[in-house]
């Protein structure tokens, strides 16, 4: 049993599709190709199955569909449920389809489980998440009046699953979601690697970045906490394995 994840598969069937035979001008409401993703999905579906076996589990941080409403979404969700592994979602800055945590659990097929400001069991770790948030001293993006109420927020709602986390499992490691990334090479700190620290996480999975802003992520071993950016498009599209120290890995 292995933990991988893969985030960012910006899905966006506009009916049920099976893995293969999907017509790209019919059944893609917002294809990807301007972007160079070309039937992306088709490239998701070839390494997902190359890798990962039905008795893994896949973590996908965030911007799992483009669908506006939850009854669009069942698509793309759908689709993954055929593929091998138990998932565990969280929230992009692209799921408009979110309303409640109640409702998109609903919307889920077995062997689909959604997390947000909580945490889940897998494979002897626990995982907690939320989507967290551009980060305050990145000039580029952020907004003070706009950005800083979202922010603590997100902040103290990794806090509150972390917490829950920590005093129903206090002896697992931790891997923590996230869709944005917890630092950058432009803002080396942030409430939410403090509280990832606070709480002896062990690894953060997180998603957002691509092209230029993906090679400028920071990555590995940061002040005790080991970060992976796993952007699908980053990882050519191929599920990777999630580093948690302690933790057996699968070679190969």
């Amino acid at each position: 049993m292995t933990i991988y994840a893969i985030s960012d598969l910006h899905l966006s069937f506009n009916k049920p599709v099976t893995l293969y035979g999907i017509d790209h001008d019919r059944d893609v409401t917002k294809p990807m190709d301007v972007f160079g993703w070309d039937r992306h999905y088709d490239r998701i579906r070839d390494q997902w199955l190359e890798v990962v076996k039905p008795e893994d589990t896949v973590l996908i941080p965030g911007d799992i569909s483009w669908a506006m409403k939850i009854e669009t979404a069942k698509n793309d969700f759908g689709w993954i449920a055929q593929l091998p592994g138990k998932k565990v979602l969280s929230p992009g800055n692209h799921c408009y389809y979110v309303s409640s945590k109640k409702k998109v659990r609903e919307a889920l097929p077995e062997g689909m489980y959604w997390i947000d400001a909580d945490y889940t069991v897998v494979e002897g770790c626990v995982v907690a998440g939320t989507r967290g948030w551009t980060l305050p001293g990145d000039h580029r993006f952020w907004d003070e009046e706009r950005d800083r109420p979202i922010y603590e927020r997100q902040v103290g709602r990794l806090r509150l699953a972390l917490e829950a986390a920590v005093k129903a499992e206090p002896d697992k490691p931790i891997i923590v979601m996230l869709h944005y990334p917890p630092v950058t090479k432009h803002v080396r700190s942030s409430g939410f690697f403090d509280v990832m620290k606070e709480f002896g996480v062990a690894t953060c999975v997180y998603g957002h970045l691509h092209g230029k802003a993906a090679e400028e992520a920071v990555q590995g071993e940061y002040e005790g906490i080991d970060l992976q950016l796993v952007a699908c498009d980053y990882l050519d599209f191929r599920p990777v394995q999630v580093k948690v120290p302690g933790v057996g890995h699968r070679n190969g």
